[in-house]
């Protein structure tokens, strides 16, 4: 079975932000894109409430997670956006099927 981890984050921007999270969390997409151990990196946008951001990522394993938490760009992100946020749901998973 695989040890590939799924991990599916809702990001949920202060409406007057939005577009601010937006831009920076294109520069995170591209930047974990090019990590060695990321399989899908996938930013997707809720239609009916345009400031919730829904991250879909799949990791190698839970190291390679637990090293992208580390990188430049994802502190870069946190420290950035993490006042312009309403909150972040993060759900992890392991695919069975």
């Amino acid at each position: 079975m695989s040890t590939a981890l799924t991990l599916v984050a809702t990001i949920t921007a202060i409406a007057q932000h939005q577009a601010a999270v937006q831009t920076h969390l294109r520069t995170l997409v591209a930047a974990s894109r090019e990590e060695a151990a990321c399989i899908q990196y996938d930013l997707h946008q809720e239609q009916d409430a345009p400031h919730v951001f829904i991250m879909i990522e799949q990791w190698r394993d839970a190291a390679a997670l637990a090293e992208h938490k580390q990188t430049a760009h994802y502190q870069a992100f946190t420290n950035t956006c993490g006042p312009l946020l309403q909150g972040v749901e993060l759900k992890l998973m392991t695919k069975i099927a």
